[in-house]
């Protein structure tokens, strides 16, 4: 799961090292406009990289997190309500993605992103007592999450961040974890086909060291 995270790498920095990496990274956005760096959540206004395939160019773009969509909430069908209520759906598991006939496998297939970051919060602990920990890649300032953009019911254009099984590290922390890339393997999975772009949506390997640490939100 990501319910929240941290993105305070400034345009050019994203730039420099997207471009360092991978290839040009066009601003295609209102730069005056006001985004969090830290505890971002679903509904906020977030920067994603998308990849024009027809001028083959990446875009630095801003949307919402958290696609509005109709979903079957069952306890509510067997209250006498109506079964569908729209929710803001802000991650995606990959299995569902990687069903045929999915909806959100065509989202995958036409429309993927990244998620600029340089970390991601998780609480830990028992109920009521819970702490916010920080997690980041060692030695990497700034990494990205896999995604996928659509119009939702609000027909506002929002994303949603892939989650997969966890990895070692992520364990005894949570039972999901963002699909997270290094900048090189980013850029390869937004010029990826639908099926080596799947096969990419995995747990970050165990070699590839992470951190924790307690976060201080304001």
């Amino acid at each position: 799961m990501c319910g929240r995270y941290e993105n305070a790498a400034d345009d050019e920095e994203l730039r420099k090292e997207f471009e360092k990496h991978v290839g040009e990274l066009d601003i295609s956005y209102n730069i005056d406009e006001i985004l969090k760096t830290e505890n971002i959540a679903p509904t906020n206004r977030v920067k994603v990289i998308t990849f024009d395939k027809e001028n083959n160019v990446f875009r630095l773009k801003v949307i919402k997190w958290g696609i509005k969509s109709k979903v079957f909430d069952p306890s509510r069908q067997a209250k006498g309500k109506d079964p569908f209520i729209e929710k803001d759906i802000f991650n995606s598991k990959i299995e569902t993605i990687a069903k045929k006939g999915s909806k959100w496998k065509k989202y995958f297939t036409e429309n993927r992103c990244i998620f600029p970051m340089t970390a991601f919060y998780e609480w830990t602990g028992e109920k009521g007592s819970k702490v916010p920990q920080r997690i980041s890649i060692s030695r990497t300032p700034v990494f990205f999450a896999g995604g996928i953009i659509s119009e939702g019911t609000d027909k506002a254009e929002s994303a949603s961040i892939i989650t997969c099984g966890p990895n070692s590290f992520m364990q005894s922390i949570h039972s999901r974890m963002p699909v997270l890339f290094k900048t090189e393997d980013a850029g390869k999975f937004l010029e990826a086909k639908e099926d080596a772009a799947i096969d990419m949506s995995c747990p970050l390997g165990d070699n590839i060291k992470m951190k924790l640490e307690k976060a201080k939100l304001g």
